[in-house]
């Protein structure tokens, strides 16, 4: 299982505000699709799902404010 989490984007930036969840449980990625759009400090920013296999959960939805290096994806990546 592999997590995603909300990369450290600056050395002050502590929370980022989640824009945009663009999939959904059950879905297929590959490692360069971007799952999440985030902002910080008038930042816009993607994440990617990093690795590929079935989206298993996201913990995040469009508005939620969240830390630096917190989980808000779990993918079931094809090697396990």
């Amino acid at each position: 299982m592999i997590e995603v989490r909300i990369p450290k984007i600056g050395m002050s930036t502590i929370e980022v505000e989640v824009a945009q969840v663009l999939v959904t449980v059950g879905e297929r990625v590959e490692p360069n699709s971007v799952i999440i759009s985030a902002e910080a400090d008038k930042v816009d920013f993607d994440i990617e799902a990093g690795a590929s296999g079935i989206v298993n959960a996201i913990f995040v939805a469009k508005g939620d404010v969240v830390a630096v290096g917190a989980v808000v994806a779990l993918i079931n990546d094809d090697e396990n």
